[in-house]
């Protein structure tokens, strides 16, 4: 799973993203199950995210960049309780997170 979904995921899930898999209560693994799930479901029906010039088996542009909950939002409100999202890094990578939601 890429960073994307992963963001996208653990934001369904209310769980921040630095947060050690082996912490996490059996009610938090399954909300992130169900993070993964839904991520990847919206993602599937959107035929992906189109951020440069991706294009599927098709030719068409995917267009689940427009439903972004953290993704590439710095600054921008959380769509679930209005704090700024903010950005880290993650093994290496760039995450983004709302510190308000994902505590």
């Amino acid at each position: 799973m890429g960073n994307i979904y992963a963001d996208e995921a653990l934001w369904r899930a209310r769980v921040h993203p630095l947060r050690p898999a082996g912490t996490l209560a059996p009610a938090e693994l399954r909300a992130v199950h169900r993070g993964i799930r839904r991520a990847l479901e919206r993602g599937i029906a959107r035929r992906g995210a189109t951020l440069s010039d991706f294009a599927d088996s098709e030719g068409a542009a995917g267009s689940m960049q427009d439903e972004f909950n953290v993704y590439g939002r710095l600054g921008e409100p959380c769509p679930r309780c209005g704090t700024p999202i903010e950005k880290t890094r993650a093994g290496g990578r760039g995450t983004w997170y709302c510190p308000g939601c994902q505590r």
